[in-house]
């Protein structure tokens, strides 16, 4: 299958003189945009999220450290940029 594309002519020039395969890029573009190894579950940043927030589950259900209600996170904001 064949598909046009209206590239301006500097954006094309550049391309071209920086010796990128357009061909391939587009191709793992939307390869990139349908594959689901590439979603968010399947990121590094997702697997840095779990583990920061397995790690607060830990601290909180040990009791290390106590979540705050809603009202103590107010308090605690309210104080903070009266000061």
């Amino acid at each position: 299958m064949q598909v046009s594309l209206n590239i301006q002519d500097d954006v094309y020039q550049k391309i071209k003189s920086a010796g990128i395969d357009m061909q391939s890029k587009f191709n793992e573009y939307l390869l990139n945009l349908v594959d689901k190894k590439d979603d968010y579950l399947g990121s590094k940043q997702y697997q840095e999220d779990k583990a920061y927030f397995q790690e607060a589950l830990e601290e909180i259900e040990s009791g290390k450290i106590k979540p705050l209600s809603h009202t103590e996170v107010w308090t605690a904001i309210e104080q903070h940029t009266s000061k």
